[in-house]
């Protein structure tokens, strides 16, 4: 049997490290990806009465607690972003982290809120169906 030259060999070699940087690569990014938007241990519960509330779908544009602001889908009253406030009784059910990755790449985010006196109130997230809108107009 032949040896092959050594630039073959060489060539094999470094072939070699590049398949194995390139899975390491995909494994760590897969690994990323899912930890941000793999179901999580534990989502949080939402109220009984989510199904009677108002919601809003758009993209999350600031996730600074208390505060949340929205740009929806289809523009509310002329307002191209809506603030709403995260109450201290409804914090439980926001993971911070979950929403400011929706806000990072633009994810499709549905609020359920309360309104009182002119202020929204943020009381559950889902995750919004990228084709979302309501088909009432609220």
């Amino acid at each position: 049997m032949t040896t092959p030259p050594e630039e073959h060999r060489s060539r094999s070699a470094r072939q070699r490290w590049m398949i194995a940087g390139g899975t390491l690569v995909a494994i760590v990014i897969g690994s990323l990806l899912f930890w941000l938007f793999g179901p999580g241990g534990s989502a949080p519960e939402a109220p009984v009465n989510v199904s009677d509330l108002p919601y809003m779908d758009g993209t999350l544009v600031e996730v600074d607690p208390p505060t949340l602001v929205l740009r929806p889908f289809e523009p509310e009253a002329g307002e191209s972003e809506i603030e709403f406030t995260i109450r201290p009784q409804d914090e439980k059910r926001f993971d911070i982290a979950h929403l400011r990755s929706h806000s990072s790449i633009g994810l499709p985010t549905r609020l359920f809120y309360l309104e009182e006196n002119g202020r929204r109130y943020a009381v559950y997230k889902q995750d919004a169906p990228a084709n979302s809108s309501r088909e009432d107009g609220s």
